[in-house]
């Protein structure tokens, strides 16, 4: 955790309560409303990577069960809290998205919510989605990548050593739409969003929906 993390996190009441200031803004700009179209979508048993704090965790049908990995501590805790408020049926674990501890071709369905802009090798991560995943399962993704544009990509390659930096290993600048397609999962549809928050950054946003 760098230094500004940790200064921040002291200054709002931990990380888990910055998260969740930190993405209010998102939040009410358009991102609730899309975390809720692809929750709701998903029926069975469903793998969510890096839930977070739960904010998808209102949007499932009540009918699912949810395994939901966190690498952090403080945000499971927070998460398993909101799990307990919620219609469907959550479990919150310890996990690493490169190595998932579940049988092949196990779960219907999986969600992720601006995870892949932080896991250390994305390819990895994705190969052991697909894995873990029946043939056909529904993938529902939203992520923050890599700006089409000539300039605006290249100013993302340039401000993200110090972003990654500050931001613990988040990335401005992955293609993760070319790398869900390069693991072997289906694309079925890229929608572009453009969440305008107050005070925050304007990042290229895609909501991908996939195929195992």
């Amino acid at each position: 955790m760098s230094l500004l993390t940790r200064w921040m996190a002291r200054r709002h009441g931990g990380m888990a309560a910055l998260y969740e200031k930190f993405t209010r803004p998102m939040e009410e700009a358009g991102l609730g409303a899309v975390r809720a179209a692809m929750a709701s979508a998903l029926s069975g048993r469903v793998l969510e990577l890096g839930c977070g704090t739960g904010l998808n965790f209102p949007h499932y049908g009540p009918d699912v069960e949810v395994i939901a990995i966190e690498p952090l501590e403080e945000f499971r805790v927070f998460a398993t809290a909101r799990a307990r408020t919620v219609a469907a049926r959550i479990t919150v674990l310890d996990g690493d998205a490169q190595a998932l501890p579940f049988a092949d071709h196990s779960f219907d369905g999986a969600l992720e919510t601006l995870v892949f802009c932080s896991v250390p090798d994305v390819r990895r991560g994705l190969h052991e989605l697909r894995r873990v995943l029946r043939p056909g399962a529904p993938v529902r993704c939203f992520e923050h990548v890599r700006s089409p544009a000539r300039i605006g990509g290249a100013v993302q390659d340039l401000c993200n050593p110090l972003w990654r930096w500050m931001m613990d290993g988040c990335n401005l600048n992955r293609d993760t739409v070319t790398a869900i397609r390069a693991t072997g999962f289906t694309i079925e549809q890229v929608r572009v969003h453009d969440l305008r928050a107050p005070r925050a950054p304007r990042f290229p946003m895609r909501e991908i929906h996939a195929r195992a």
